[in-house]
């Protein structure tokens, strides 16, 4: 029986010093010269189960919630594969439906009064689902494509550039929220379930009661 080494090859001096100055460099934390303040509690380890969820239980509660979606889309009519409707869509176009089901999606009656449709739209209407997970994939491309190359990192040390790229790519994702979170404080200044944002929409009239129809926020609105 034989056995394999690997051997270190020896490498040149200046080699070494560059791989040392590179070290150097990237270590660039910085510690305060205030001593750590270290606080020690007591905690009973058999009742971790009465403070945390378990694993287990987190993945039950996420297969919970698709089932609660599946149900719901039946109740819809929707179809799983009308995640893919947008797709052949034009640019423009593509953002008017999205932003329609955007809209119809937060003005949900949610007749339901066992299951919620309130923050699993995305999983009810399944072209919104494809167009968040499309919108992340590109936003962390564009972030790890910065962290990995060299050039755009030299071109943008303090990533200024990239910050900016970053919002304006994330910009959708912020708006919807918005939208979501004034939908959610009108039914819970008891506007009633469903019917108030699409209402409100329609009576606004003009360019913001049609921005707010395609699911746009009122920022992007041009008034005259």
């Amino acid at each position: 029986m034989g056995f394999l080494f690997r051997r270190r090859v020896k490498s040149s001096p200046k080699i070494d010093a560059k791989r040392n100055r590179k070290r150097r460099s990237d270590k660039n934390v910085k510690f305060t010269d205030i001593p750590a303040e270290r606080h020690e509690y007591e905690f009973d380890w058999e009742l971790e189960h009465e403070y945390w969820f378990s694993r287990v239980e987190l993945k039950a509660f996420k297969e919970e919630r698709f089932d609660d979606a599946d149900i719901l889309r039946k109740e819809r009519g929707i179809r799983t594969s009308s995640r893919n409707d947008a797709d052949e869509l034009s640019s423009s176009r593509r953002i008017l439906f999205i932003g329609d089901k955007i809209t119809h999606a937060l003005d949900d009656n949610d007749g339901n009064h066992e299951i919620s449709v309130r923050g699993i739209e995305h999983f009810v209407f399944p072209v919104l689902q494809k167009e968040m997970v499309g919108r992340k994939k590109e936003l962390k491309r564009i972030v790890i494509g910065h962290s990995r190359d060299p050039k755009l990192r030299k071109l943008d040390p303090d990533g200024i550039k990239l910050a900016k790229e970053s919002a304006e790519l994330s910009k959708w994702a912020r708006d919807v929220a918005s939208e979501r979170g004034i939908k959610y404080c009108q039914m819970k200044r008891g506007v009633g379930k469903g019917g108030g944002l699409l209402k409100s929409s329609k009576m606004m009239g003009g360019a913001a009661g049609r921005a707010l129809m395609r699911g746009l926020s009122l920022s992007e609105v041009k008034t005259e």
